[in-house]
């Protein structure tokens, strides 16, 4: 099986293809070949990929207990993944557009991220395992919408200024159209709240399930219940001013979004709450069990002569 390291060259070989796009003429034989050859690299780095993730996901349920257990480094590669795959099917709807180098390096990030976290998982038995794992997807496809939002609203930016300055008639460099890049904003915008949201209550239900309690004034949990109240707020704001035309309010919040999803993010890693065990066994639950087996232990111990 493929190791991280591969498909992150992979992708780093795709990335440098959209840069060299730049030379290229995006129209005739020359352009029709160029995204073809950008095609083919792109799904055999997704491919590449897909085979790490199934191998991973196949290490994670064939343990003694067959449940899910999916660390930190699992929770950036399938985070990678799927911002992989948005960008392959925005290549093949949309080649003729430079939407990879906006997308590229989200994904390159998240795997140089996940390759330096550590692969551990750890088995568990417990009610709680398919809520944490619904808990830990949701918040992976927040977190992959607030980016490809991030991605739409910088190409909007970006193509607003040179309509402005009329470069787009004598340039190679294509980007989406302003309407384009807005729509796709919003639907970013609106699934990352609703994915959050769902990720919320996921893991209510999970602690619930697991402890009989919920920490409501861990840090983690307040970090995820703030970024959610944000995430409705901003889809609030932006709906409410592209309704007056202000195209520029979706881009604006994206953005924000990001960034408070980005620090977010930073700050769970932190806590307790964002340790590596992030979809295994509790620290809690794990000493609770070392403690009853050296108790029994003991207890054999002193019965044998």
């Amino acid at each position: 099986m493929p190791n991280a390291t591969c498909f992150l060259i992979a992708y780093s070989v795709v990335f440098v293809l959209e840069l060299a796009r730049w030379r290229i003429p995006s129209t005739g034989k020359i352009g029709w070949w160029t995204r073809v050859i950008l095609v083919a690299a792109a799904s055999v780095s997704l491919f590449t990929h897909t085979l790490y993730l199934l191998d991973r996901i196949f290490l994670a349920t064939s343990g003694t207990n067959s449940t899910w257990a999916i660390s930190w480094h699992d929770w950036g590669i399938l985070s990678a993944w799927t911002l992989a795959v948005a960008y392959g099917w925005l290549l093949i709807r949309r080649s003729e557009n430079w939407i990879g180098i906006f997308v590229l390096p989200f994904v390159l990030m998240l795997v140089g991220v996940a390759i330096i976290l550590s692969p551990k998982t750890l088995g568990s038995a417990n009610s709680a395992t398919g809520w944490r794992l619904l808990h830990g997807i949701a918040m992976m496809g927040g977190t992959m919408l607030v980016s490809l939002g991030f991605a739409m609203a910088t190409m909007y930016f970006l193509q607003a200024w040179r309509l402005k300055n009329k470069l787009t008639s004598r340039s190679r460099f294509q980007l989406p159209s302003l309407e384009y890049s807005q729509s796709y904003g919003r639907i970013c915008l609106l699934g990352s709240a609703a994915s959050i949201g769902f990720g919320m209550v996921s893991g209510v239900i999970m602690n619930l399930t697991r402890d009989g309690r919920v920490e409501w004034l861990d840090r983690g949990i307040l970090f995820s219940a703030g970024l959610f109240v944000w995430l409705v707020i901003a889809s609030a704001i932006q709906w409410q001013l592209s309704r007056r035309g202000s195209g520029d309010a979706t881009a604006w919040m994206n953005i924000l979004s990001f960034l408070i999803v980005a620090a977010a993010v930073a700050l769970v890693l932190s806590t307790p709450h964002g340790g590596n065990k992030m979809f295994g066994p509790s620290d809690e639950g794990q000493t609770s069990v070392n403690r009853d087996l050296l108790i029994e232990a003991s207890s054999s111990e002193g019965k044998n002569p």
